[in-house]
C-alpha cells in the first residue's frame, strides 16, 4: 500500500489547486498510475491542467505553473469584437492578431499582433446571450498597443485572426 493525493471532489481545469482541494488516500501500490504523487505540497499554488474528477489520483502531468500576471511592461487590454459568435471561439492562451476593419475606408490593418487571450469574462445572467456590443475578450499586450486597440475600437470594427 501506498498513500497517495488525490482530489476531494470534482474541479474545473484553470483552478489553482489549494490544500482543501486535495486529499490524501491509501491505495495498493499496483492501482496507482505511474507518477502518483505523494506529498500535497506538489500540487499546491499550482493550476490544474485539465479537468479532474472526485478521487482522481493526482500526477505531476495534472497541472501546470499558474500565471502570476502579465510580463513587465504588459497590461491586461479589454477587446470588444464586433462578433458576438468570435468570442465563443476563443480560448484562454490563444495567440491571435487583431484587426481592425474601417468599413468607411474600405481597409482593415492590424492593429495587435500576437497578442495572448487572457480570458473571456462570464457576463452576469442578464447580460447573457448574444449582445449587439459584441464579445468581450481580455487580451496581454503591451501598454502602447493597448492604447493602438482603444483607438481602432473607437473607429472599426475589431476582429481577431489566429496564429
Amino acid at each position: 500500500m501506498i498513500t497517495v493525493v488525490k482530489a476531494r471532489s470534482q474541479l474545473p481545469g484553470g483552478t489553482v489547486v489549494s490544500a482543501a482541494d486535495l486529499v490524501l488516500d491509501r491505495v495498493a501500490a499496483s492501482d496507482a498510475p505511474r507518477g502518483a504523487l505523494t506529498d500535497p505540497d506538489a500540487l499546491i499554488g499550482r493550476m490544474l491542467a485539465a479537468p479532474v474528477a472526485e478521487n482522481q489520483m493526482m500526477t505531476q502531468l495534472s497541472s501546470v505553473a499558474p500565471r502570476t500576471g502579465v510580463s513587465p511592461g504588459h497590461v491586461i487590454a479589454p477587446l470588444r469584437l464586433g462578433d458576438a459568435a468570435l468570442g465563443a471561439l476563443l480560448r484562454p492562451g490563444d495567440v491571435v492578431d487583431v484587426i481592425a476593419a474601417n468599413t468607411d475606408a474600405q481597409e482593415a490593418v492590424v492593429v495587435a499582433a500576437g497578442a495572448r487571450v487572457v480570458t473571456i469574462p462570464d457576463l452576469p445572467d442578464e447580460r447573457a446571450g448574444p449582445s449587439p456590443d459584441g464579445a468581450l475578450v481580455l487580451i496581454d499586450v503591451d501598454a502602447q498597443t493597448a492604447s493602438a486597440v482603444a483607438r481602432a475600437a473607437a473607429a472599426a470594427t475589431l476582429s481577431v485572426i489566429w496564429r
